[in-house]
């Protein structure tokens, strides 16, 4: 069955191709797994393994991921493709959707041409490719409403042209952005979800990708919480249970981002957060909640692939000279290069830590 629909994709590229619908609609609210009241203290030392795990970086020049690869981490998520291997990661990289967005057919296929054309040249460079990023919200789609039928269209495409070039590459979902609701620049995450997967949008994907931010709170924190809205790392516990109705838990589900956001006052910013200075966090519960949420996922959570920890270096990046950028804040480095304790914390928790 999988492999009709591969070939029916490939064949409907030239026509933007459409994912085929999934009969019986899932149960409207899932509910998370039971989880322990308590958890045990974090260990002091070596307790961490990362060789699964992933970070978001925006220089993958050798030097500067020298750090990560001391921690052990085994992937990296980046934004341009690598022309030569990146040695000791695996790479995931994050396709833009580009004009591709727009719908129109002469858009979709020079966009399709141009996936298959990287995925053939990057063979053994690029291991996994993300399809699109966060596309239940409006900035992905242009200002336009998002378009989960669109969206499935081109995850279709891109899935048979990517394994036609590469059959050894890993296809990822878009990863959703939680959102707990519809608003002018967004749809809600699960009903996002649940439309992808009933036009059948899991036959054209190897794993789900999902981006389960903590926002103001603990890791642990129950995602039916009336205090959060919902919108807390266990979110994603949600997602799952929407995937295991829809019959489809034999797919793992990537973290591609998570992580929380430091308040930029600690380093003597004063810088505001348009809608999301509620979500600022100490320094040192940054570290804290991070090493909680691996070691959270790895207990609880088998069906959970690789995470990615947003991010590493992006308060680096000279894409983005704002002192008050909020992707700075969730970075293992601060703005001036020196690191957050998150670093400190990780080094120390890691089992291959130098």
């Amino acid at each position: 069955m999988r492999q009709t629909l591969w070939i029916a994709a490939l064949l409907l590229v030239a026509c933007t191709a459409e994912p085929s619908p999934t009969p019986s609609p899932p149960p409207a609210t899932p509910s998370p797994a039971p989880i322990p009241a308590t958890l045990p203290a974090l260990d002091d030392t070596g307790w961490l393994s990362l060789a699964g795990e992933g970070v978001n970086v925006a220089n993958y020049d050798a030097n500067n991921l020298q750090p990560l690869r001391a921690l052990g981490f085994g992937w990296i998520q980046v934004f341009n493709p690598p022309e030569f291997p990146v040695e000791g990661f695996r790479v995931l990289y994050r396709v833009p959707l580009h004009d591709a967005a727009s719908g129109e057919p002469a858009a979709i296929n020079r966009w399709a041409d141009q996936l298959e054309s990287l995925a053939r040249e990057r063979r053994g460079v690029i291991h996994a490719y993300a399809i699109g990023n966060e596309v239940n919200l409006s900035r992905e789609w242009g200002g336009q409403q998002p378009d989960p039928e669109a969206y499935a269209k081109l995850l279709a495409i891109a899935y048979a042209r990517i394994k036609t070039a590469d059959p050894t590459a890993l296809v990822i979902s878009a990863g959703i952005a939680p959102t707990g609701g519809n608003s002018d620049g967004a749809m809600d995450d699960l009903s996002y979800a649940r439309t992808l997967f009933e036009l059948g949008a899991a036959d054209y994907m190897d794993a789900y990708g999902f981006h389960p931010y903590g926002f103001a709170y603990e890791p642990e924190r129950d995602p039916s919480s009336p205090e959060t809205g919902g919108l807390v790392f266990r979110r994603a516990e949600l997602h799952r249970t929407l995937m295991e109705s829809f019959g489809i838990a034999d797919k793992l589900m990537w973290a591609t981002e998570f992580g929380w956001l430091v308040d930029p006052a600690e380093e003597g910013l004063a810088c505001t957060l348009p809608g999301l200075d509620w979500q600022r966090v100490s320094r040192a519960q940054q570290a804290e909640y991070v090493l909680r949420a691996f070691r959270f996922a790895r207990q609880f959570w088998p069906w959970m692939g690789p995470m990615f920890l947003w991010n590493y270096d992006f308060s680096r990046s000279p894409l983005y000279p704002d002192p008050c950028e909020q992707m700075k804040f969730y970075s293992m480095l601060d703005n001036s290069g020196n690191e957050r304790p998150l670093l400190a914390a990780l080094r120390r928790a890691a089992k291959t830590s130098q």
